[in-house]
């Protein structure tokens, strides 16, 4: 039987055990995103990189010169699709913001030093192809959700040497829910999909590596998450601004893991707010 320290952490790290019912925020978002699929102009499954996933969506705001938004989904880098989260994009286009949702390859068919580089990859070429998608590439700007925040967090990282994203690429990142020290994950259970190992701890943790000082960021967090998750988000904000980024906190009171989600359904929320204005400031 896990000792109670065990149980704790499990429960401070691990959102499913820390969230009752997380199954009626999937079911939630699901229907949410077939609504907006019919809704909109979406082109789908656009192919980035050589991955069996690697893959995105995208739905044009409608005009050539619109920004661009990268969307990257969360689910401890080995679950979830981005076709969970088409409903982001119905809140994006109705503002003139080009919606981009991205997959990635997910553990343990890969690791994650592998999906951080295809993360790389698939910004790049929606830079490349901006115009094609509808867009300016002067404008782009991205947000992620838990696992998908690390991954963007990760794939700024001033640390990648050779593979290190241009600092221009990006204009902006909003950060929700990420976790950006990794060393607890290994002691999760979910760590038996995702195989972190303690030699990837380091290279893999955006608190150890921050990102590029060009790109502004917003860090945000829900309010009833748990206490350690909060605190990683407090502490990774406060390490990129002692690195030199401009760095907005925020912690929606109220909010939990998966809830803070739903809040992109709603235009005048706190976080679609933000990614709203991220998007259109440039």
């Amino acid at each position: 039987m896990p000792s109670a320290s065990h149980q704790d952490h499990e429960w401070q790290y691990n959102p499913r055990k820390a969230v009752p019912d997380t199954e009626r925020y999937t079911a939630h978002a699901a229907a949410a995103s077939e609504k907006a699929r019919a809704a909109l102009e979406g082109r789908y499954d656009l192919r980035y990189g050589p991955g069996p996933l690697a893959t995105l969506d995208v739905f044009p705001a409608g005009r050539a010169d619109a920004p661009l938004h990268v969307f990257l989904h969360g689910g401890y880098w080995r679950g979830r699709d981005k076709s969970d989260y088409s409903f982001l994009a119905r809140t994006l286009v109705t503002r003139g913001i080009t919606a981009v949702v991205m997959n990635y390859d997910l553990c343990p068919q890969v690791t994650l030093p592998d999906i951080v580089g295809q993360v790389r990859e698939g910004l790049r070429w929606v830079a490349a192809h901006a115009a094609d998608l509808g867009g300016r590439a002067d404008a782009i700007t991205a947000s992620g959700h838990s696992a998908g925040a690390h991954l963007i967090a990760a794939a700024l990282s001033r640390d990648a040497g050779s593979d290190r994203l241009p600092e221009t690429l990006l204009k902006r990142a909003v950060l929700v829910s990420g976790i950006y020290e990794l060393e607890p994950v290994l002691g999760i259970t979910v760590n038996a999909e995702i195989r972190l190992t303690q030699d990837m701890v380091d290279p893999m943790s955006p608190m150890r590596h921050p990102p590029i000082a060009a790109v502004p960021l917003d860090i945000v967090v829900g309010g009833a998450e748990t206490p350690a998750w909060i605190a990683q988000s407090k502490s990774f904000a406060d390490i990129c601004r002692r690195a030199g980024s401009q760095v907005i906190y925020t912690e929606l009171a109220g909010q939990n893991h998966f809830s803070i989600m739903t809040l992109m359904e709603d235009a005048d929320s706190p976080l679609a707010r933000l990614i709203l204005d991220a998007a259109t400031a440039i």
